[in-house]
């Protein structure tokens, strides 16, 4: 590989961090915190590859046979960020993460006044498994989340939480009781607000327990400009 095409990979890769981390294209991979570095670093391999690329061209000998076709293919990943940007994880990751809260070792606080409570759905299965569904009792609760299917049936309100990037992603999942006729059959990656009440059931205490939310209504929404808790 020469110096001119190492010099464009870097200044490609470069805009490419600049352009996902303008907008809102980043959160599908990172969590919104990592925003300032994503632009601050994108901006350092942009300068890097446009000063490799003018001393490169300012080495290069007369009549300097060009680079080997194959190696501008190394060029295509990078150039395909900037047609399609791969979508956030959905569905597929979470079916394959069988846990599905981890243990809290604090007291949990009570939700705040007013029905209903819009929380993540994160919050709730920590609440529902952990804490035996105490602070849940009696109140309306309102989650967003993705459907995935059940193995043993029907499916899961499903939604996935980043540590750091989407590398770490992991689910939470609560399965939906009642449902409306409508919404039996609904597909995969299909985004829903539902509003419903915590009801005993699924199991507590372990990092498998699926707790269960009695539904009330159930509405189509659009994918959240962040999809993960």
């Amino acid at each position: 590989m020469t110096r001119e095409v190492q010099s464009i990979i870097l200044l490609l890769v470069g805009s490419a961090v600049v352009r996902i981390s303008w907008g809102t294209t980043y959160l599908n991979y990172v969590k919104e915190v990592m925003r300032p570095w994503l632009l601050i670093s994108g901006a350092i391999l942009v300068l890097l590859g446009v000063l490799a690329l003018i001393d490169a061209l300012r080495r290069r000998p007369a009549g300097h046979a060009h680079a080997p076709g194959i190696a501008w293919l190394l060029l295509l990943p990078v150039v395909t960020i900037f047609i399609v940007a791969p979508p956030a994880l959905g569905a597929y990751a979470a079916a394959r993460d069988v846990t599905n809260s981890t243990p809290v070792t604090t007291s949990l606080a009570p939700l705040p006044a007013g029905d209903p409570v819009a929380m993540y759905l994160s919050d709730y299965v920590t609440r529902a498994v952990w804490d035996e569904g105490r602070t849940l009792v009696g109140r309306q609760v309102e989650l967003t989340g993705f459907v995935t299917a059940n193995p043993a049936g029907g499916w899961w309100l499903t939604r996935l939480q980043l540590l750091c990037c989407a590398a770490d992603a992991f689910a939470s999942k609560i399965e939906p009781v009642n449902l409306p006729a409508e919404a039996v059959t609904l597909p995969e990656n299909t985004w829903v607000t539902v509003l419903g009440e915590w009801v005993p059931g699924g199991g507590t205490g372990t990092e498998n327990s699926i707790p269960l939310l009695q539904v009330r209504t159930i509405t189509e929404v659009l994918e959240p400009e962040n999809p993960y808790d």
